[in-house]
């Protein structure tokens, strides 16, 4: 079978992260892999470029402003003419709507599948300014895209209630992101606990309340960081920090070492307020790491109070922190939660979801 991915940039985030193992597992299932790249990668942010050369996929990238350029579209066509791809897979809402275009207006009958994957609760990110309303009209045009596509995947059962919030003419099958097991390194429990967060730094991801929370902590601990952010956002969450907050935090900006960053932590909070899966939440897990991460669809599917914490509001998310910098020290209790996190990898796992993927293909 021949599939050419189309997504908008090569920089890693969940979206690309998933492309990136689901390219590696369709290779070793002899697969003829190509990708096509609508825009530039940002320079800041580490991309995937070089693992998809290296698992043997070809790259093309079209070059030319997203979207607004009829001459990517042209070379678009001409890409998935020439190579007569089985499958075309779009991954992200620009790239859905360009093969969408493509495939309505400029193919004439040419064959091939169009499959897309919903990565998130797109709707549930737009910025609150004047862009919004652009932004609006866009979704409302790219959710009758969707509806154009032989086949549509939603990452999880909560993006799917979503999208039938919006449509009821697509039946999308729920295929979840898979999580490679990792090798672990038991880390010795200091005195000082080292917290962590990872994702991008917007307010959507609740860090803003992990912050009230860790202002009223009193016991030693540190503070780490990971994720990209604009500097103006990064110097207003300083401020919202204590002195004593602010001493024992670290800033570390864009993670581009994933298994560094979860070896050096000993609880990860994932206070997200909206996630369409929540891909970190799982690599943490992944390194059987104590997750404390808000009540909440889907995050509440993976943690629960056997297998990590839940919190519902800033009061709550202190509690658990306290608790859980208390259980963590005691290895019954520690063990029997690790135990539970390998549960939820046992569903997560490349064994149980790729065949998924593999079936919408045929269908």
């Amino acid at each position: 079978m021949k599939v050419c991915h189309v997504i908008n940039s090569l920089n890693r985030g969940g979206a690309e992260s998933h492309l990136l193992e689901l390219v590696k597992a369709q290779i070793d299932e002899q697969f003829i892999v190509e990708i096509v790249v609508i825009g530039p990668d940002d320079p800041n942010i580490l991309s995937i470029k070089k693992d998809l050369l290296d698992a043997g996929a070809l790259i093309y990238r079209l070059n030319g402003p997203r979207m607004f350029n009829i001459v990517s579209y042209l070379k678009l066509r001409k890409l998935i003419k020439v190579n007569e791809y089985n499958v075309v897979h779009s991954h992200q809402p620009r790239s859905d709507f360009m093969v969408f275009l493509t495939k309505k207006f400029l193919f004439n009958l040419l064959g091939f599948k169009w499959v897309v994957s919903i990565h998130g609760k797109y709707d549930s990110y737009l910025p609150k300014d004047y862009k919004k309303n652009f932004k609006l009209i866009f979704f409302t045009l790219l959710v009758k895209a969707w509806e154009d596509a032989d086949s549509v995947i939603v990452i999880s059962n909560e993006v799917k209630t979503w999208l039938n919030n919006h449509t009821k003419k697509i039946s999308p099958t729920v295929v979840n992101y898979w999580i490679s097991k990792k090798i672990v390194k038991e880390k010795k429990i200091y005195n000082d606990i080292t917290i962590g967060f990872l994702g991008r730094l917007n307010k959507n991801k609740g860090i803003e309340d992990l912050i009230q929370a860790l202002n009223q902590i009193n016991f030693p601990f540190k503070f780490t960081i990971g994720g990209y952010g604009e500097i103006q956002y990064i110097n207003f969450l300083k401020s919202m920090m204590n002195n004593n907050l602010l001493s024992v935090s670290h800033f570390e900006g864009y993670v581009d070492n994933q298994n560094k960053f979860f070896e050096e932590i000993d609880i990860f909070v994932f206070p997200s307020y909206s996630e369409g899966l929540g891909l970190v939440l799982l690599e943490a897990i992944s390194f059987n790491k104590i997750c404390i991460t808000r009540n909440v669809l889907p995050m509440n599917q993976f943690i629960s109070k056997h297998s990590g914490y839940l919190f519902n509001d800033v009061e709550d998310l202190k509690m658990q922190i306290i608790q859980a910098s208390k259980d963590i020290r005691d290895s019954e209790i520690k063990k029997f939660k690790i135990q539970e996190l390998k549960k939820i990898l046992e569903i997560y796992n490349i064994d149980a979801v790729f065949p998924k993927i593999l079936d919408v293909y045929k269908s």
